[in-house]
């Protein structure tokens, strides 16, 4: 308890002051810095990993565009060319976010890419495969903001801002995407015609292909 005299100059007792002020006092009378992220450094590692792996799948897909493009499918090299700059628009939600928390983070090392494509179909499943993995990695960083408690990240994981960040609902997008342009490679008829129906469907998922046959009747 703390003591203070009165008017008579008898000491009375006072509450004890709150020691957050007394530490906010401390702070400001020594100038120290006021920056701190409010991120844990697991939240912090995990965002970084994510960051890279966005890159990464900017980087498969890019080597996707390539092979269609010499292959001669320039509508597939066009498409993977539009998926690529959506796993950099993802990277960028993630760049923003560690940024606006004040994160002192170091880019992850981005290993090239090693594949080997056989066929024309491998690249579709493929890309099924990774946006899973991505998924799993999203979902990851949404459990362990759950469990510290960081309500602030899980709101922006969960938002639906395509300055800020959707990750979470893009996701659902990507694999949902993905898997129907998977189905329509591995259909029974030439590429030229897929290469026309996977653009035309990328760009307007409510694309139907068989309302064209009805029009030109």
């Amino acid at each position: 308890m703390r003591t203070i005299p009165n008017e008579e100059g008898e000491p009375i007792k006072t509450a004890p002051t709150d020691q957050s002020l007394e530490k906010t006092e401390a702070v400001a009378n020594n100038n120290s810095s006021r920056r701190i992220c409010p991120l844990s450094d697991e939240m912090v590692k995990l965002l970084v990993k994510q960051l890279g792996s966005e890159l990464s799948n900017y980087h498969l897909y890019r080597t996707f565009a390539a092979y269609f493009s010499a292959q001669g499918l320039p509508k597939l090299e066009q498409y993977f060319i539009a998926r690529a700059d959506e796993e950099n628009h993802h990277h960028n939600w993630i760049f923003w976010y560690l940024n606006y928390n004040d994160a002192e983070y170091m880019y992850p090392e981005i290993k090239a890419v090693d594949i080997k494509i056989p066929n024309r179909v491998f690249p579709f499943t493929a890309t099924v495969d990774r946006e899973i993995e991505t998924t799993l990695g999203i979902n990851k960083i949404v459990d362990h903001a759950m469990k510290e408690g960081d309500w602030a990240t899980f709101n922006w994981l969960m938002g639906d801002d395509d300055e800020k960040g959707r990750l979470v609902k893009e996701q659902v997008e990507e694999e949902s995407i993905s898997r129907t342009i998977a189905n329509m490679a591995q259909e029974d008829t030439d590429w030229l015609t897929k290469e026309d129906t996977i653009l035309s469907f990328y760009r307007n998922p409510s694309y139907d292909p068989s309302q064209e046959v009805e029009d030109d009747d």
